[in-house]
Formats: structure tokens, C-alpha cells, sequence
């Protein structure tokens, strides 16, 4: 038996708790793993459009306007 803040508990149910705990802990973990995962794809992806985005405001690729006559 072990002693918590509301009373005695059987060892069985510290156990099955323990269990649970570490259950979660594991599926913390594999969501973590998949997040990173993700973000870094998105990471890459902002890069690409970035690259994107800079090649189309590139001084090359900008149309050439004549220059304004009224002022």
C-alpha cells in the first residue's frame, strides 16, 4: 500500500496508474516526433516560396516603366 494526498492507495492501482502515465508519455512523444516532422516541412516550404517570392521582385524580372513625363 503507498500513502497519496487523499489517502491510502493499493499498490495494484499505483501500478495501473504508472501504466497509463507511461502510456501517455509514449504518445506524447510520437506527437511530438510528428510535429517536428511537419515542421520542418513547412519549414522548407516557406523557404521555397520565399525563393519564389524574391526571384519574382528581383530588379531582372521587373517591368521596365518609362519614366514619368507630368510632375
Amino acid at each position: 500500500m503507498l500513502l497519496n494526498s487523499t489517502g491510502v492507495i493499493a499498490k495494484s492501482q499505483h501500478e495501473e496508474e504508472s501504466a497509463l502515465l507511461r502510456h501517455k508519455v509514449e504518445e506524447l512523444n510520437k506527437n511530438t516526433a510528428r510535429l517536428i516532422v511537419e515542421a520542418g516541412k513547412l519549414i522548407q516550404e516557406s523557404k521555397q516560396l520565399s525563393a519564389q517570392v524574391k526571384s519574382l521582385e528581383s530588379p531582372s524580372t521587373k517591368p521596365k516603366w518609362p519614366p514619368s513625363t507630368h510632375y
